[in-house]
């Protein structure tokens, strides 16, 4: 079996066909230029007009244009990614002042947050409600 394998390419050969013939491209180019047509235009030579002062900027231009819009583009995402600001409750007094008065709180937020679901999140945040207050007053609570 591996001799007939190995014989394929013997059979075959390494032609594909496609043959040039003898002394085709000893004088190609003379054969060439010979059937072209004769274009009187073309041995003329074209006169440009010189650039004015902004063709020859304008590249420049658009190239600083395009720059100046990428470093916009990347400072705004900077900006909108890292806040400079440290907006946490510590730090915002009138938010601090808010959430210590209990009547802001009963009147903002308890309507809308029920007692289980307090004390799930409790229980999420790891705080039992016995670490602050008295199991009693907290079911006295208006938040019944």
């Amino acid at each position: 079996m591996k001799d007939k394998d190995s014989n394929i390419l013997g059979k075959i050969g390494r032609r594909d066909g496609m043959i040039v013939p003898d002394g085709f491209f000893d004088n190609f180019a003379r054969r060439m230029q010979a059937e072209l047509p004769d274009n009187p235009d073309a041995e003329h030579t074209r006169v440009i007009a010189p650039k004015t002062v902004w063709e020859r900027i304008r590249p420049f231009v658009y190239m600083a244009a395009m720059f100046a819009g990428i470093w916009c583009m990347l400072k705004m995402f900077t900006l909108m990614s890292t806040s400079s600001v440290d907006l946490s409750i510590d730090n915002n007094k009138i938010l601090t002042e808010a959430l210590s008065d209990d009547n802001f709180i009963y009147d903002h937020f308890i309507d809308e947050i029920n007692q289980n679901e307090i004390f799930d999140e409790m229980y999420d945040d790891s705080i039992g409600v016995d670490d602050f207050m008295e199991m009693d007053s907290l079911m006295q609570s208006p938040m019944n």
